[in-house]
């Protein structure tokens, strides 16, 4: 009889312990997504480029945002004549890499796959081939004016059927990838907005035609700094005498950056000139009584310098008979 219970007993428990299972699978109790959920393959990277400027091959990628946390990193191949190899290992931050060790006019292959934290791996990005040109020389003679509300950058010709990219910094020699030109450039020159803002730097370089930039190295640093710009004199600066005062007018400049005008009186009895006011438009009234011979200069202020002087000379009241 006891040893019938024994059975019993034990049959009660191994139900139990079966109905257990299936109402509460391993994983019962822990919190968020299945484990076997971070075995699955990561996200691959993808947009796999490849630009060859002086000695070096420059590699980038995508990959989603918010996806680089459980990525151990990426894995970079490289195949020059068979198959791939592995070239680096890259931290799951990056987006990036230099290759420097290769041969010029030898054909390369690239792609990058990432690694999870469990150890699996993507499907592979695109495939990136590239074989390296010699590069032509650096734009020589870069140049730059300012019209209007545009900065307009030139450069003498490096060659027969060579192309331009021109990049812009915020801060000297840190340039990015992306020129400011969207297509590769056949002119000697570009236009590009002005802003009084703040410094801006630019450079350019020569490049080949093809699928794959073959970059040359940078022309000088061209440096436009708002604060060190002199604005030109003022044109056609005339007097208009009344009974009370006198108007001074002149040409309006095309240089947004100019923010105002300065004009100085000399009254030859008192001798020098006097700074008597400040405008914002092209034009000033001396309120002063008209009634003895002046002279006056007007110039224009940039954003930090003041231009040189436009003058007019024996203004005086004639008083009517």
């Amino acid at each position: 009889m006891r040893i019938y219970i024994d059975i019993l007993n034990r049959r009660f428990f191994l139900s139990l312990f079966c109905l257990l299972l299936i109402v509460c699978p391993l994983s019962c109790g822990k919190k968020g997504d299945p484990t076997l959920k971070s075995y699955e393959k990561p996200p691959a990277p993808s947009e796999l480029k490849a630009i060859h400027r002086e000695s070096e091959i420059i590699l980038s990628w995508n990959f989603p945002k918010g996806k680089e946390q459980p990525l151990k990193g990426f894995h970079l191949m490289r195949s020059s004549d068979g198959d791939f190899e592995k070239l680096a290992f890259i931290e799951n931050d990056k987006r990036s890499y230099v290759d420097k060790n290769f041969l010029m006019e030898h054909a390369y292959r690239y792609k990058i796959l990432s690694e999870s934290l469990k150890g699996v791996t993507s499907i592979d990005s695109n495939i990136m081939e590239i074989k390296p040109k010699y590069q032509p020389p650096a734009p020589q003679n870069v140049s730059f004016s300012i019209e209007h509300d545009s900065v307009i950058l030139k450069w003498t010709s490096a060659g027969e059927g060579i192309l331009y990219n021109v990049y812009k910094a915020d801060i000297r020699g840190d340039y990015p990838i992306i020129p400011l030109n969207k297509e590769p450039l056949r002119d000697t020159n570009i236009k590009d907005t002005f802003s009084v803002k703040k410094p801006v730097y630019y450079t350019v370089r020569s490049l080949l035609g093809g699928n794959v930039r073959d970059e040359g190295p940078a022309s000088e640093e061209i440096t436009i700094d708002p604060s060190e710009l002199v604005p030109p004199a003022p044109e056609d600066l005339e007097a208009v005498v009344t009974k009370e005062n006198i108007y001074l007018i002149w040409k309006a400049p095309p240089e947004i950056w100019i923010t105002r005008y300065r004009v100085y009186r000399e009254i030859e009895k008192e001798g020098g000139y006097t700074l008597i006011g400040e405008s914002q438009i092209p034009s000033f009234i001396d309120k002063d009584p008209p009634l003895t011979k002046r002279n006056y200069k007007v110039t224009a202020l940039g954003p930090s310098k003041e231009g040189p002087p436009a003058d007019i000379r024996d203004v005086v009241y004639n008083k009517p008979r």
